[in-house]
């Protein structure tokens, strides 16, 4: 957050925009300047990660806070986590074609389906 911070000063004189690179740290982006995210999360949890933009933009922090907080572990999940083949299943889940993983990735093992379950139903999602 500090170097997105960092970049927003440097730059704020020039047009250039900077971006969050996560949905785990959205808010404290908005919060330094940023002007948006590119999400992983938001092929599974798309309007959950624009209502956040949207309480951010209109200076709702506590209800920003409170939707951030229960998009960090599911955002976790699809990318450090378990990555490209737990964002995969769980596009599936909501109804989206999240499709096979291509080589070198594998499917998630029955142990990790039910982490990423686990990370999805404990804030709510599932």
């Amino acid at each position: 957050i500090s170097r997105i911070g960092l970049i927003v000063h440097k730059t704020k004189s020039q047009d250039f925009q900077v971006l969050a690179g996560s949905a785990g740290f959205l808010m404290a982006a908005y919060c330094v300047g940023a002007v948006g995210g590119v999400c992983a999360l938001a092929n599974v949890l798309g309007r959950e990660v624009c209502e956040l933009e949207r309480l951010c933009v209109s200076g709702r922090w506590q209800e920003a806070r409170v939707l951030q907080q229960r998009l960090i572990e599911p955002n976790a999940a699809v990318t450090r986590k378990l990555g490209v083949p737990a964002l995969k299943q769980a596009m599936e889940w909501f109804g989206f074609h999240g499709g096979a993983c291509r080589s070198p990735l594998q499917p998630l093992s029955q142990e990790e389906t039910l982490t990423l379950r686990k990370d999805f139903s404990n804030n709510g999602w599932l």
